[in-house]
Protein backbone atom coordinates (compact mmCIF):
# COMPACT_ATOMS: atom_id res chain seq x y z
CA UNK A 1 0.00 0.00 0.00
CA UNK A 2 1.31 3.23 -1.05
CA UNK A 3 1.35 6.02 1.92
CA UNK A 4 -0.02 9.08 -0.49
CA UNK A 5 1.49 12.45 -0.88
CA UNK A 6 2.56 14.23 2.80
CA UNK A 7 0.28 16.77 4.14
CA UNK A 8 1.05 19.38 6.49
CA UNK A 9 -1.32 21.41 9.34
CA UNK A 10 -0.22 24.70 9.72
CA UNK A 11 1.76 25.70 12.66
CA UNK A 12 -0.80 28.01 13.67
CA UNK A 13 -3.35 25.35 13.94
CA UNK A 14 -1.29 23.30 15.54
CA UNK A 15 -0.54 26.01 18.23
CA UNK A 16 -3.84 26.87 19.29
CA UNK A 17 -5.26 23.37 19.50
CA UNK A 18 -2.27 23.07 22.13
CA UNK A 19 -3.43 26.29 23.67
CA UNK A 20 -7.13 24.24 23.86
CA UNK A 21 -5.75 21.18 25.31
CA UNK A 22 -3.48 23.33 27.78
CA UNK A 23 -6.67 25.31 28.88
CA UNK A 24 -8.25 21.98 29.48
CA UNK A 25 -5.47 20.63 32.09
CA UNK A 26 -3.18 18.97 29.66
CA UNK A 27 0.66 19.54 30.80
CA UNK A 28 2.57 17.70 28.09
CA UNK A 29 2.07 17.17 24.57
CA UNK A 30 3.59 14.93 21.72
CA UNK A 31 4.11 16.02 18.25
CA UNK A 32 3.12 12.31 16.38
CA UNK A 33 3.79 12.40 12.26
CA UNK A 34 5.10 9.60 10.23
CA UNK A 35 9.07 11.52 10.10
CA UNK A 36 7.69 13.63 12.31
CA UNK A 37 11.15 16.51 12.53
CA UNK A 38 10.50 16.18 8.26
CA UNK A 39 7.52 18.76 9.22
CA UNK A 40 6.68 20.97 6.52
CA UNK A 41 9.94 19.93 3.98
CA UNK A 42 8.84 20.88 0.56
CA UNK A 43 5.72 23.19 1.93
CA UNK A 44 6.73 25.84 4.35
CA UNK A 45 10.08 27.70 4.10
CA UNK A 46 12.88 27.87 6.62
CA UNK A 47 13.04 31.06 8.63
CA UNK A 48 16.63 32.12 10.46
CA UNK A 49 18.06 29.29 9.29
CA UNK A 50 15.46 27.01 11.16
CA UNK A 51 13.46 24.23 10.15
CA UNK A 52 9.73 23.90 10.01
CA UNK A 53 9.69 21.37 12.47
CA UNK A 54 12.01 23.74 14.94
CA UNK A 55 9.79 26.75 14.14
CA UNK A 56 6.94 24.82 15.64
CA UNK A 57 8.40 23.75 18.63
CA UNK A 58 9.51 27.50 19.30
CA UNK A 59 6.09 28.48 19.28
CA UNK A 60 5.01 25.64 21.59
CA UNK A 61 7.72 25.71 24.55
CA UNK A 62 6.20 29.66 24.53
CA UNK A 63 2.53 28.88 25.15
CA UNK A 64 1.96 29.08 29.66
CA UNK A 65 0.78 25.86 31.34
CA UNK A 66 2.09 23.40 29.05
CA UNK A 67 5.40 21.52 30.54
CA UNK A 68 6.67 19.36 28.36
CA UNK A 69 7.07 18.36 24.55
CA UNK A 70 7.65 15.46 23.10
CA UNK A 71 7.76 14.30 19.66
CA UNK A 72 7.50 10.85 17.33
CA UNK A 73 8.79 9.25 15.14
CA UNK A 74 11.71 11.24 13.77
CA UNK A 75 14.34 10.26 11.08
CA UNK A 76 18.02 10.72 11.17
CA UNK A 77 18.38 12.31 7.84
CA UNK A 78 15.86 15.13 9.47
CA UNK A 79 18.04 15.61 12.59
CA UNK A 80 19.41 19.30 11.69
CA UNK A 81 21.70 21.13 13.70
CA UNK A 82 18.78 23.71 14.65
CA UNK A 83 16.75 20.65 15.94
CA UNK A 84 19.70 19.34 17.73
CA UNK A 85 20.34 22.75 19.42
CA UNK A 86 16.76 22.76 20.28
CA UNK A 87 17.23 20.41 23.27
CA UNK A 88 19.25 23.03 24.85
CA UNK A 89 17.81 26.00 23.47
CA UNK A 90 13.86 25.28 24.75
CA UNK A 91 13.39 24.05 27.72
CA UNK A 92 10.39 22.35 27.91
CA UNK A 93 11.29 19.80 25.23
CA UNK A 94 11.97 16.93 26.98
CA UNK A 95 15.53 15.54 26.72
CA UNK A 96 14.71 12.30 25.45
CA UNK A 97 15.22 10.88 21.76
CA UNK A 98 14.19 8.41 19.44
CA UNK A 99 16.81 7.66 16.73
CA UNK A 100 15.89 4.48 14.36
CA UNK A 101 18.97 2.87 13.64
CA UNK A 102 17.89 -0.42 12.10
CA UNK A 103 21.39 -1.39 11.79
CA UNK A 104 25.08 0.23 12.28
CA UNK A 105 26.43 -1.40 8.87
CA UNK A 106 26.82 1.11 6.03
CA UNK A 107 26.25 -2.06 3.24
CA UNK A 108 22.75 -3.44 5.17
CA UNK A 109 21.81 0.80 5.23
CA UNK A 110 21.74 0.59 1.64
CA UNK A 111 20.13 -2.61 1.29
CA UNK A 112 17.55 -1.39 3.67
CA UNK A 113 17.09 2.17 0.91
CA UNK A 114 18.21 4.22 4.33
CA UNK A 115 19.60 7.79 3.30
CA UNK A 116 22.21 7.90 6.21
CA UNK A 117 25.32 6.28 6.92
CA UNK A 118 26.60 4.80 10.21
CA UNK A 119 29.33 7.09 10.69
CA UNK A 120 26.52 10.07 9.85
CA UNK A 121 24.10 8.39 12.68
CA UNK A 122 26.62 8.41 15.64
CA UNK A 123 27.50 11.75 14.91
CA UNK A 124 23.97 12.63 15.41
CA UNK A 125 24.24 10.84 18.87
CA UNK A 126 27.32 12.15 19.88
CA UNK A 127 25.87 15.65 19.67
CA UNK A 128 22.64 15.01 21.24
CA UNK A 129 24.26 13.68 24.14
CA UNK A 130 26.68 17.02 24.29
CA UNK A 131 23.84 18.98 24.00
CA UNK A 132 22.32 17.85 27.23
CA UNK A 133 23.81 15.92 29.65
CA UNK A 134 20.74 13.73 30.70
CA UNK A 135 19.59 13.29 27.21
CA UNK A 136 18.39 9.61 26.81
CA UNK A 137 18.19 7.63 23.86
CA UNK A 138 16.50 4.97 22.32
CA UNK A 139 16.39 3.15 18.67
CA UNK A 140 14.73 0.43 16.82
CA UNK A 141 16.88 -2.19 15.19
CA UNK A 142 16.43 -5.15 12.37
CA UNK A 143 18.42 -8.02 13.18
CA UNK A 144 18.94 -10.72 10.15
CA UNK A 145 18.13 -8.79 7.37
CA UNK A 146 18.96 -10.31 3.81
CA UNK A 147 22.55 -10.41 3.17
CA UNK A 148 23.67 -9.52 6.85
CA UNK A 149 26.70 -10.85 7.69
CA UNK A 150 28.23 -11.99 10.89
CA UNK A 151 30.94 -9.01 10.37
CA UNK A 152 27.30 -6.84 9.34
CA UNK A 153 25.64 -7.66 12.68
CA UNK A 154 29.14 -6.82 14.96
CA UNK A 155 29.35 -3.26 13.37
CA UNK A 156 25.21 -3.24 14.48
CA UNK A 157 26.29 -4.17 17.72
CA UNK A 158 29.20 -1.87 17.93
CA UNK A 159 27.36 1.11 17.21
CA UNK A 160 24.56 0.15 19.22
CA UNK A 161 27.39 0.09 22.07
CA UNK A 162 28.57 3.17 21.01
CA UNK A 163 25.20 5.09 20.99
CA UNK A 164 24.28 3.71 24.98
CA UNK A 165 20.86 2.90 24.29
CA UNK A 166 18.31 2.38 26.92
CA UNK A 167 15.64 1.44 25.31
CA UNK A 168 15.12 -0.43 22.23
CA UNK A 169 12.74 -2.36 19.57
CA UNK A 170 14.58 -5.21 18.50
CA UNK A 171 13.07 -7.09 15.67
CA UNK A 172 14.23 -10.31 13.40
CA UNK A 173 13.76 -9.75 10.01
CA UNK A 174 10.56 -11.19 8.60
CA UNK A 175 9.41 -10.94 4.51
CA UNK A 176 6.84 -9.39 3.36
CA UNK A 177 5.37 -9.31 0.35
CA UNK A 178 5.77 -6.43 -2.26
CA UNK A 179 9.53 -5.09 -0.43
CA UNK A 180 12.62 -4.91 -2.21
CA UNK A 181 14.08 -6.68 0.31
CA UNK A 182 12.15 -10.04 -0.86
CA UNK A 183 13.61 -9.91 -3.97
CA UNK A 184 17.26 -9.38 -2.39
CA UNK A 185 17.53 -13.17 -1.47
CA UNK A 186 20.30 -14.34 0.33
CA UNK A 187 17.95 -14.69 3.75
CA UNK A 188 19.67 -15.15 7.30
CA UNK A 189 18.94 -18.56 8.66
CA UNK A 190 16.24 -18.19 11.34
CA UNK A 191 18.65 -19.65 14.47
CA UNK A 192 20.70 -17.09 13.19
CA UNK A 193 18.37 -14.67 13.68
CA UNK A 194 17.16 -15.70 16.55
CA UNK A 195 20.94 -15.88 18.58
CA UNK A 196 21.60 -11.92 17.36
CA UNK A 197 18.66 -10.98 18.22
CA UNK A 198 18.98 -12.60 22.02
CA UNK A 199 22.09 -11.33 22.36
CA UNK A 200 21.47 -7.48 21.49
CA UNK A 201 18.67 -8.01 24.35
CA UNK A 202 21.14 -8.92 26.40
CA UNK A 203 23.12 -6.20 25.41
CA UNK A 204 20.59 -3.66 25.61
CA UNK A 205 20.03 -5.13 29.16
CA UNK A 206 23.41 -4.35 30.42
CA UNK A 207 22.93 -0.53 29.39
CA UNK A 208 19.69 -0.14 30.60
CA UNK A 209 20.35 -1.28 34.36
CA UNK A 210 23.95 0.58 33.93
CA UNK A 211 21.89 3.46 33.30
CA UNK A 212 19.01 3.10 35.87
CA UNK A 213 21.28 2.25 38.16
CA UNK A 214 23.34 5.86 37.69
CA UNK A 215 19.71 7.24 38.93
CA UNK A 216 19.95 5.67 42.74
CA UNK A 217 19.53 8.36 45.19
CA UNK A 218 18.98 11.55 42.77
CA UNK A 219 15.51 13.25 42.01
CA UNK A 220 13.61 13.44 39.16
CA UNK A 221 10.59 15.28 38.19
CA UNK A 222 7.38 13.18 37.66
CA UNK A 223 4.54 13.65 35.45
CA UNK A 224 1.56 11.77 36.56
CA UNK A 225 0.12 9.22 34.52
CA UNK A 226 -3.10 8.02 37.15
CA UNK A 227 -3.04 4.45 38.94
CA UNK A 228 0.07 1.69 38.55
CA UNK A 229 -1.36 -1.31 37.37
CA UNK A 230 -0.41 -3.24 40.31
CA UNK A 231 0.54 -2.61 44.93
CA UNK A 232 -2.19 -0.71 46.57
CA UNK A 233 -1.91 3.24 47.06
CA UNK A 234 0.29 3.35 43.98
CA UNK A 235 0.65 5.45 41.41
CA UNK A 236 2.69 5.59 38.10
CA UNK A 237 4.17 8.65 35.92
CA UNK A 238 7.27 9.48 34.06
CA UNK A 239 10.06 11.55 33.87
CA UNK A 240 11.53 14.04 31.43
CA UNK A 241 14.12 11.42 29.80
CA UNK A 242 10.58 8.78 29.81
CA UNK A 243 11.83 6.56 32.70
CA UNK A 244 8.52 5.28 33.62
CA UNK A 245 8.22 6.03 37.70
CA UNK A 246 5.95 3.81 40.36
CA UNK A 247 6.08 5.65 43.78
CA UNK A 248 3.86 5.83 46.98
CA UNK A 249 0.54 8.64 46.60
CA UNK A 250 -3.10 8.77 45.64
CA UNK A 251 -4.99 10.52 43.37
CA UNK A 252 -5.70 13.14 46.58
CA UNK A 253 -2.24 13.99 46.28
CA UNK A 254 -1.16 17.84 46.06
Amino acid sequence: TWRGKERYRSIASIVDEVKGLVESGVREVTLLGQIVNAYGRGSLPRLNGKSPFVQLLEELNEIDGLYRIRFTSPHPTSFGEDLIQSYKNLPKLCEYAHLPMQSGSDKILKSMNRPYSRKRFLEIVKKLRLTHPDMRLSTDIIVGFPGETEDDYLLTKSAFEESNFEMAFIFKYSERSGTVAVDIGDSVPRETKEARNQDLLRTLEKQSYAANLSSVNKKFEVLVEGRARRGDAMMFGRTRCNRKVVFEGSEKMN
